[in-house]
């Protein structure tokens, strides 16, 4: 299979709700993040754009992606909603690279399945504490049909050079 490469330079533009471009460490670490991510490289999952606080990924259709009835599988569409929430979260934080932030719940409603084409997921940030951040995210086929909705709450945990996973308070 051949390796995904991710070119974010003319992806990471300025936001049209006036919160500013992101800095070289978001950038930067947002392309690191994905880069470094297998299952993102499995799936070929690209990004599409990022602003502050959104994030769109596509999904390319591919048949080893699909299930017994020919639609794409539910679980992928859960991955690929995740990974764009995931983004959306990652572009609110100073330096993505110095934080992981794990899943801790999600929730999707499947709307309509996924028969052909791609799919494209819009993630955008609703919160971000100082530990638990929650992001809303839709799916939808490449010509804007909704296929599903969902919301994901991740937790914020800061890196430590030392320990790894540093517990804040």
């Amino acid at each position: 299979m051949k390796a995904l490469e991710i070119d974010v330079t003319d992806m990471m533009k300025r936001s049209d709700h006036g919160q500013g471009e992101l800095t070289k460490l978001q950038k930067d670490g947002i392309a690191a993040k994905l880069s470094n991510n297998p299952i993102v490289k499995f799936m070929s999952i690209g990004l599409r754009e990022v602003h502050r606080g959104e994030a769109t990924l596509i999904l390319k259709d591919r048949e080893e992606l699909r299930n017994s009835m020919g639609l794409l599988q539910g679980g992928i569409l859960g991955v690929l909603a995740d990974a764009a929430g995931g983004v959306s979260l990652y572009s609110v934080l100073s330096d993505p690279l110095k934080v992981v932030i794990p899943t801790v719940e999600f929730k999707v409603n499947f709307l309509r399945p996924a028969k052909e084409g791609d799919v494209v997921a819009r993630g955008r940030v609703v919160h971000s504490g100082r530990q638990i951040a929650v992001c809303q995210v839709e799916v939808s086929s490449e010509g804007g049909v909704l296929l599903a909705t969902g919301v994901f709450t991740y937790m914020i945990k800061y890196l430590d050079e030392e320990q790894g996973i540093e517990h804040r308070a």
